[in-house]
């Protein structure tokens, strides 16, 4: 066994100002998410993670590596490593709590959940925590007399790791506690084996709801590639803002396109979307398709 002690790397020097402009025009490029070049402790601290599983000692690596780069796909890996992915269960909850109190029953009225199935788009869904707790809505109301019969599951995003995080649909005890109990007693398998560092086990969505749900990388700047459906219900939260205002309208424009007359968007509570034609206001951060 060897006892020796593990060698000390001396702290990466955080990128030039020169550096971390490249890298973010780059970003924006590829993904159209602005960040601000000013940002270099924050920079640095996303972009060295990548350097360090590359075994690169520095920027200047980094960036002949980038320029050498032709198929794209560290570019790839440098924008999933720029890209902030916070959510959680049941956040922004007053919207779940309308889809249940008339939401619902407004979109069936037009034939989703029942002469077809009602499709839900969470646009960009992180690890898909937002698509999962619409799941548990959808699947107390199928389960209930008279409610849904049909619906199926939608989850973009433009990291491919918190993609597989999504799918897995494992989480731990600490990111399930937006989940009320008699949810998490129905849709959430308790592990009996695997914990976390503090011994609190792991849970992962049931089956059921896992067989629903469909999970693909999109740009939502663009969308090129990503295959055509419709939606009932589309959550765009928390993203426009990390977008400049002509990117902001483009994106917009191309989830609403997707939206089918009498759809709902979601948008996040600090995100104001500006009047437009065929899109209303029906509740706070709750937009109508009409």
């Amino acid at each position: 066994m060897n006892l020796a002690a593990p060698p000390i790397h001396s702290p990466m020097v955080e990128p030039s100002a020169d550096q971390c402009r490249i890298l973010v025009d780059r970003a924006f490029a590829a993904s159209g998410v602005k960040i601000n070049p000013g940002k270099t402790e924050f920079i640095h601290l996303r972009v060295s993670r990548r350097l360090n599983a590359l075994g690169l000692d520095g920027y200047d690596a980094y960036m002949d590596l980038l320029d050498a780069d032709t198929a794209g796909s560290e570019l790839r890996c440098l924008v999933e490593a720029l890209t902030t992915h916070t959510t959680s269960f049941f956040r922004e909850r007053h919207q779940y709590d309308w889809l249940v109190r008339e939401g619902l029953e407004r979109i069936g009225e037009r034939g989703a959940g029942f002469e077809r199935p009602l499709t839900v788009w969470s646009a960009a869904c992180s690890t898909g925590a937002e698509l999962w707790s619409a799941a548990m809505v959808l699947e107390d109301a199928a389960r209930s007399p008279g409610g849904l019969r049909k619906y199926q599951l939608i989850g973009t995003d433009i990291s491919r790791p918190v993609l597989k995080k999504a799918k897995g649909a494992t989480y731990s005890a600490i990111e399930i506690e937006g989940v009320a109990p008699a949810q998490r007693q129905r849709y959430l398998m308790r592990s009996r084996t695997a914990t976390d560092l503090e011994r609190r086990p792991y849970y992962r969505i049931v089956p059921e709801l896992r067989e629903r749900a469909t999970f693909e990388w999109a740009n939502l700047s663009n969308l090129v590639g990503v295959r055509d459906f419709g939606a009932d219900i589309a959550f765009l939260r928390n993203v426009l803002i990390y977008f400049p205002e002509d990117v902001q309208e483009r994106v917009l424009s191309a989830v609403v396109g997707r939206l089918r007359p009498g759809g709902i968007l979601f948008t996040g509570h600090a995100e104001a979307v500006s009047p437009r034609a065929g899109l209303r206001s029906i509740g706070p951060s709750i937009y109508e398709k009409v």
